[in-house]
């Protein structure tokens, strides 16, 4: 929420007696003036000092930093000095005395320091609570002493006064000279950066929008200076004098920046009170609330007093009370937290869906791990079968047929054995092809030497040797074992004797059967794009009753 320009009742009541004082001695300078009955300065002087002393006041209550009270009450000081100083030049001191003339220029020690001083209090704003500025800035001290003493000594060099006549005449006829109008260029300039700093510094964007305010009284001073320097419309012999009104536009000028807020300051706290938008109060240790947010709901002092320690919660939890000791009673503030409970419950409803949506998650990943599960296995057997359904075939005929004696039948379950043996190690190659990206070479001569050692169980005299070892993809493995296995059951029954080789070189792999009186000569042409697949060779030579096979792939891998 956005607050207007407030003032409290109290400034509002302090600043219209001030302005009252100021009116009341420009009416006595003219009642004076023309009953010419008795001197008005030392009167004005009263009243004068009566209003910056009101306004120091209010300073001391109103502004938060105390750094910028001090300059301020400072400035303060410095106007009544001001005006005591011209009272004294124009009702104590001899008409044509020279300490005339020094009392005139000690006008310009507050004329040249007052806006240094308001310059100095506006540098902190935007800095926190006992932040202190840069010392570089008191630097400024040493030209505004350059100019003070370049007008108290303006009856040796007359930079600042001319006078044409002479000293002796100098309140007849006088001239500004440069130094005059440094000071005016000073003054000027520090009014310019203090509003400068203050359209940078204010903390409120909404507050820079009201810099026209203080604006007023600038340009008033200026208009003023520019009528007294050329005495346009006789502004010298006006009501008031350029001291008194100077000190009015020094004042009227700070007084609008922190009106304005663009100086902060607690002036209107208690209608901040009233249009927070939060619940919050000041409770006195008696129990009285003087400050009370339109936002808050009746508080006990019990309640308050456990909210220190710990949130107190009220309106059925809907309510949290906190409270801060200060000097003089608690401050306590409210926070509406039933937003907060209708999530917490809403959270808590959604949590129980996503409970049971992770559940039923959780089930249908089972599920499709299940699924996946099952349909690998289903491929693994579908891989053993495609493999060995010969074999199976040849078994079950084997067992189907009738024996016609023992030898037979044990010639038969030999051969069985043989084929069986096939059945078991394919199987468990085609399971490991699944499992693995490669087969160690071990896994293929096993398989070799168990059928060669089943094929000698039948009576064929058999050799196995193997050399080398590396990892073999899968198919090849089944592929050369499949090879062997045609072999062997081509020439049994038949064959007396068997000898096999197995070689793993470098990035190649060669298989060498050679089988004595086979039954069947083995046929490579079933073979033939497999070995075309695999980038090999699979030749089948016949030298009367010994059959020699070859059979050579690309393996791509390195030999151990």
């Amino acid at each position: 929420m956005r607050l207007p320009m407030y003032c409290s009742k109290e400034t509002k009541v302090i600043n219209s007696i001030c302005i009252l004082f100021v009116l009341m001695a420009g009416a006595v300078r003219m009642w004076t003036k023309k009953t010419e009955l008795f001197g008005c300065n030392n009167l004005i002087l009263v009243f004068f000092s009566t209003a910056i002393l009101l306004w120091g006041c209010q300073l001391k209550k109103r502004l938060l930093q105390p750094q910028v009270r001090r300059y301020l009450l400072v400035t303060a000081g410095m106007m009544i000095v001001w005006i005591a100083v011209r009272s004294v030049k124009y009702d104590i001191l001899p008409g044509q005395h020279f300490t005339v003339r020094y009392a005139w220029y000690l006008f310009y020690i507050p004329f040249v320091y007052i806006p240094l001083l308001l310059f100095l209090s506006v540098v902190y704003i935007g800095k926190t609570h006992g932040e202190k500025i840069s010392r570089c800035w008191n630097l400024l001290y040493i030209p505004a002493a350059v100019l003070v003493m370049g007008v108290l000594t303006n009856d040796a060099h007359q930079l600042a006064f001319f006078f044409p006549e002479g000293l002796g005449k100098w309140d007849e006829d006088y001239q500004y000279g440069p130094l005059y109008l440094a000071v005016i260029v000073w003054i000027a300039l520090l009014f310019v950066a203090m509003i400068s700093v203050v359209c940078f510094r204010c903390a409120v964007p909404e507050n820079r929008k009201k810099i026209w305010i203080p604006m007023l009284p600038f340009f008033f001073g200026v208009l003023y200076t520019i009528l007294y320097i050329w005495d346009i419309f006789n502004v010298r012999a006006q009501v008031l004098k350029l001291p008194e009104i100077a000190c009015f536009l020094f004042g009227s000028f700070m007084e609008a920046l922190i009106i304005t807020h663009l100086i902060p300051s607690n002036d209107n706290y208690s209608d901040f009170w009233k249009v927070s938008s939060i619940g919050a109060g000041i409770m006195g240790e008696d129990g009285s609330v003087p400050y009370e947010s339109t936002q808050s709901i009746p508080v006990n002092q019990t309640q308050v007093e456990e909210a220190e320690t710990g949130a107190v919660f009220l309106e059925n939890g809907n309510v949290s009370l906190q409270s801060h000791r200060i000097q003089g009673g608690y401050c306590y503030w409210l926070r509406d937290i039933s937003e907060i409970h209708q999530l917490n419950q809403s959270l808590e409803n959604l949590g129980n869906v996503l409970k049971e949506e992770n559940a039923m998650l959780e089930a249908e990943n089972k599920m499709a791990e299940e699924k996946i599960k099952i349909r690998q296995q289903n491929a693994i057997y579908d891989a053993i079968s495609n493999k060995v359904i010969s074999q199976l075939e040849k078994m079950n005929q084997i067992l189907e047929e009738p024996m016609s004696d023992d030898a037979e039948f044990e010639k038969k379950m030999k051969v069985a054995c043989i084929l069986n043996a096939y059945v078991k190690r394919c199987s468990n190659l085609v399971i490991l092809s699944h499992q693995r990206e490669e087969i160690d070479s071990n896994e293929l001569c096993l398989a070799l030497s168990e059928s060669l050692d089943y094929l000698e169980l039948y009576g064929v005299k058999t050799h196995g040797g193997f050399r080398g070892k590396c990892g073999l993809s899968g198919e090849m493995v089944q592929f050369v074992y499949e090879v062997f296995e045609e072999a062997l059951e081509q020439a049994v029954p038949g064959a007396d004797a068997m000898l096999l080789n197995l070689d793993i070189r470098e990035k190649m792999l060669v298989l060498q059967m050679e089988i004595n009186a086979p039954g069947k000569w083995l046929s490579t042409d079933k073979f033939h794009a497999e070995v075309e697949k695999f980038g090999g060779e699979l030749k089948m030579e016949r030298e009367e009753q010994t059959e020699f096979i070859y059979l050579q792939l690309a393996t791509g891998g390195e030999a151990i």
